[in-house]
This record gives structure tokens, sequence and C-alpha cells, in this order.
């Protein structure tokens, strides 16, 4: 934790950058991701107010809430409340300027935790093998299989659906990977469990960003979701 008045400043975050806000109280339970409008150092932060089935979040004065968000170097969060609701010309909060933010640094290739079914093909097996990614990176993901699916440098094809925000949007990731390493552990279901840390290869630049959302989805809801 740190207390430096300038900390929201030396996040160098830019107006557009994501945000999400929870809302403690009884009334709200979900979390709804924003953006920044911008800031005045000291005295107060602008958001769009979030939108949700294509209506403006109801908001009050005075209402408290806590803003999370990824700097590209570190996970944080802060509590605030809103100062004002302003709905010209667009619907937006004035949040009162936070002294205290939490952060965590995040290191550069960041993994997080998934639960993703992935369709794995092997050599010439005419069907692929059903596994879950454990977790994910922009770059890689480890497999957990029930089968083996080889060695390490071999050449594998993997494919799997993403969801990403905003609007629950549906990606679809088919491409090459190869295996870097290989481990064996007891499956809690019995039996035993095959992971398999996976470099993904030829990605386009379009799957790249989209797996990077994701990613950064996952560090605004949790950054305990760090792999």
């Amino acid at each position: 934790m740190q207390n430096e008045d300038d900390i929201f400043e030396r996040l160098k975050l830019h107006v557009g950058d994501r945000l999400q806000i929870e809302l403690p109280t009884p009334r709200h339970e979900q979390r709804y991701f924003t953006s920044l409008v911008g800031y005045v150092s000291g005295l107060s932060i602008l958001v769009r107010n979030p939108i949700v089935n294509g209506l403006s979040l109801p908001m009050r004065d005075n209402e408290t809430l806590i803003v999370r968000g990824f700097s590209g170097i570190e996970t944080f969060s802060f509590e605030t409340a809103v100062e004002r609701v302003c709905l010209s010309p667009f619907p937006y909060l004035h949040l009162t300027y936070p002294h205290t933010i939490r952060t965590v640094p995040v290191r550069n290739e960041v993994r997080v935790k998934t639960s993703i079914p992935v369709k794995v093909r092997i050599g010439q097996r005419e069907m692929p093998v059903d596994a879950v990614i454990s977790n994910i990176s922009s770059g890689g993901i480890l497999i957990d299989s029930e089968e083996e699916l080889g060695n390490a440098h071999d050449e594998i094809e993997v494919s799997f659906h993403i969801t990403v925000q905003p609007n629950d949007y549906q990606a679809h990731i088919e491409t090459r990977a190869v295996i870097q390493n290989a481990m064996i552990q007891g499956n809690p279901n019995g039996g035993m469990l095959f992971q398999y840390g996976v470099k993904l290869l030829n990605l386009q630049s379009s799957q790249a960003i989209l797996l990077q959302n994701l990613i950064y989805q996952s560090l605004l809801e949790d950054h305990h979701n760090i792999a």
C-alpha cells in the first residue's frame, strides 16, 4: 500500500483507459466496466457512467464504491465516492480523489488462472483430445489433460473459445503450438493429470489483442487471478 498524494498520477493512466467499479452496497452486487475521462490532481477523477442494458447505471451522489484497474505494470484499487452524477454532454461521474491506493506489481509475462475447454490435435490422430487451459498468457497456455499429448518440442494444434468484454464478445482461437515442457501430477479425480506448458505459434495480431484483453479483464476482476 502506498500513501503518497501523487500516487494516482504515478499510475500514468490515459484518457479512455479501462476501469472497473464495484458498489459494495446491498443495492448492487455486480462489478461494472467503465473508462477514465480525466482527472484533476488532488481534486477529482472523472469516469464514464457504466452502461447496463443500454442505459446508464443509476447512481447517487455520495455513493461509495471501489475502483480497480491495471496500469500495465501493476494492478491497483482504491475506495472513493461519487461527488456528482452528471448527465451532460454525456453520462459521467465525478469521484473523490484517492490518497490511498493498493497496488500489486505484475511480472512482464503475466499468466492468469482460467478454466477454458480446449481441443488438442496431435500429429495424424483423427480425433482431437479434450483438455482444459488452466492458465493463459498473451503467448502461451498451460494445458491440463487426462491423456498424454506428447513431449517437449512436439508441435500440436489447439482450438478454444474465449469471452471478452465489452458485451461478452465470443472469440475463437485456433492455432499451431509447441510443447515447451511437460509434467505429471496426481489428478484430484483419480489417476494421473498431464500438464503441458505450450507456446502459441503464428497468432494473428487480432488474436493476440483478444488474449491481452482477456488477461486484462481477469486482472481487473481480481489480482489474485495471477497464476
